[in-house]
């Protein structure tokens, strides 16, 4: 009978390796004996003779393994992810539009939604975030604003968003979920910043307990798997598990690495069992790096009696007061052996999760009180970006179109009034300012050419200079 303190893939990795055959089978080393000395030496001979595809005999042991975090999540299916979340969300849109169908979809969605659109065809209804102007922070999509958008598109085939976003903000997805459902559309949640939220009841509610239908995590961000590993669940009746599974064969290797396969495995085991007290930990550990950054001269951050729905394991600081950008402070802090999650303009972003210690929270306090002694004397100072979350899409094509359309490169700043063809994000977070198949304004240019000016990325651009841009013939 399975239980969550049995990790069947674990189990039988632990039997591959005590099983001395002979490989006739791929990857071409051959259970390490061909691979680099080098690299073995880095990375231990038990990587490689465990490097092993699905191999015969596995199938009982994915299944469980699937069927444990399913029970452990309170879903009724759950799929293990080796292709990231990407492949989640690129299945989820695929299971529920076909060609040309409507989709809501926040505009602060990641930018494998819009490689779901290309590949799926469907068109997005963009849905406007809410943007809170004194932490200068996406809110994400309300509810208000998602029943005024199905009462204007009620032939939408169904809701995609973002909850958390990069910054810990959490949707009210109770209500969101409830709305939708009420006209029986599907919610799909793109929750790879939350695969924690299900364990303490102190965080705020994950997709899975509000009732979205499919909800993709990313099982690695906050958790403990492997890097590129991702959840997908699924539940209730109104999208079609077989569905599901047709478009994971689309987007899903047909190899996937059972090391990366028995990380999830264990991940959901360490969350089932210990997840409560790993994230009581976690969560004094943010309190204490909150409270001590408070008290920095120049630095703030905010907390949910600021931000209603924040994950607080997710750290906001902004430097406006000390007149320097997120970029500047993240190349200091580097220098100081501290390394963000992410930074912004204006802020930076550090994920604290069940791997950090004490330790890991006084160096960061550190750190960060050292700042104003190492800021340089060209720092950016005073640069001001317009807000990225107000940037209304003028569509023109629909992302699929786009894509398959002749093109022409032009000089960036001479491409404003041309349709784009390129999916253009600062990353992280990853988060679309202009997507194929969108008229390219003036302050699209504007805004993307302060961003590089700060010391920022762009990324998605073919030309990573973003001299030029590719447009709609």
């Amino acid at each position: 009978m399975l239980n969550q303190s049995s990790a069947p893939l674990l189990e039988a990795l632990w039997a591959f390796l005590r099983d001395d055959h002979v490989p006739f089978y791929l990857p071409g080393h051959k259970r390490g004996q061909s691979i680099d000395r080098d690299l073995q030496a880095l990375l231990g001979e038990n990587l490689f003779r465990l490097d092993l595809p699905e191999l015969p005999g596995l199938d009982r042991e994915i299944s469980d393994a699937e069927e444990l975090a399913a029970i452990a999540y309170g879903v009724d299916r759950t799929w293990f992810l080796v292709n990231g979340s990407t492949c989640g969300i690129a299945a989820s849109v695929l299971a529920v539009c076909q060609l040309g169908d409507k989709i809501l979809l926040g505009r602060n969605c990641h930018k494998s939604a819009i490689a779901a659109l290309v590949l799926s065809g469907a068109v997005p209804v963009y849905l406007p975030t809410e943007f809170n102007p004194r932490f200068e922070l996406d809110c994400g999509v309300t509810p208000a604003t998602l029943q005024e958008t199905l009462i204007a598109h009620p032939d939408a085939k169904a809701v995609m968003l973002v909850s958390p976003n990069y910054f810990g903000v959490c949707g009210e997805l109770d209500q969101i979920v409830s709305i939708a459902h009420a006209k029986s559309i599907p919610v799909l949640i793109d929750e790879a910043h939350g695969s924690h939220l299900h364990f303490h009841p102190q965080l705020p509610m994950s997709a899975v307990d509000a009732g979205a239908d499919l909800v993709v995590q990313s099982t690695h961000k906050v958790t403990s798997s492997l890097t590129q590993t991702s959840m997908l669940h699924w539940q209730g009746d109104l999208v079609d598990r077989v569905k599901v599974s047709q478009a994971l064969n689309l987007v899903q290797s047909s190899s996937p690495n059972l090391i990366l396969l028995t990380s999830l495995d264990v991940a959901r085991r360490q969350m089932a069992i210990h997840g409560y007290d790993l994230l009581e930990r976690t969560l004094r550990l943010a309190d204490t790096a909150r409270s001590n950054i408070n008290q920095i001269s120049g630095l703030s951050s905010f907390d949910s009696s600021d931000i209603p729905n924040l994950d607080p394991t997710r750290l906001t600081v902004s430097f406006n007061q000390l007149g320097i950008t997120g970029f500047a402070v993240d190349r200091i802090l580097q220098q100081l052996g501290v390394i963000a999650e992410m930074p912004t303009l204006s802020q930076l972003v550090f994920a604290i999760s069940i791997g950090n210690t004490e330790l890991d929270i006084e160096k960061l306090v550190q750190a960060l009180s050292k700042i104003q002694d190492h800021l340089p004397a060209s720092a950016n100072r005073g640069t001001r970006i317009p807000d990225p979350y107000t940037l209304q899409p003028i569509i023109k094509l629909s992302p699929r179109e786009a894509f398959f359309a002749k093109t022409d490169r032009v000089a960036f700043s001479q491409s404003i009034g041309r349709i784009c063809t390129e999916m253009l994000c600062p990353y992280p977070p990853g988060i679309p300012v202009i997507c194929p198949g969108e008229l390219i304004t003036s302050e699209i240019v504007e805004f993307l050419s302060l961003i590089l000016q700060a010391g920022g990325e762009i990324n998605g651009c073919s030309d990573r200079s973003l001299e030029t841009i590719r447009v709609i013939s």
